[in-house]
């Protein structure tokens, strides 16, 4: 009975999941066998969220964090300066390294649950 229920449960959630995306706007078509069919238009929307851009950032931002806790403040700095004295792309990478005012108390919190 459960794998019964367990395959109803699917085919109501494609069913499901087929209305949300046709009800955003569909385009009508006609198969070569005679068949219509609708199919979904695609939004730049659902392929750009925000969440999809904003995960990798705070990823990125608690990375740093983490560095900076592992090596003190002072270390991290000086790590930093190394970079801004060689290559151009050291450089930016240092830009792009430098304590900013998300790390910071991510850094001091991530220094409180570590120890």
């Amino acid at each position: 009975m459960t794998k019964q229920q367990d395959m109803f449960d699917e085919r109501y959630r494609r069913v499901l999941k087929r209305h949300r995306q046709l009800s955003r706007g569909y385009v009508t078509k006609l198969q070569k066998n005679g068949v219509i069919v609708h199919k979904p238009i695609a939004h730049v929307r659902e392929a750009m969220s925000f969440s999809t851009l904003l995960l990798p950032f705070g990823i990125l931002f608690v990375l740093k964090a983490a560095i900076v806790t592992v090596l003190g403040e002072d270390g991290y700095r000086q790590q930093v300066d190394l970079m801004r004295e060689g290559g151009f792309i050291e450089q930016i990478g240092a830009v792009f390294m430098q304590i900013d005012p998300i790390t910071a108390p991510l850094a001091q919190l991530l220094s409180h649950i570590i120890g």
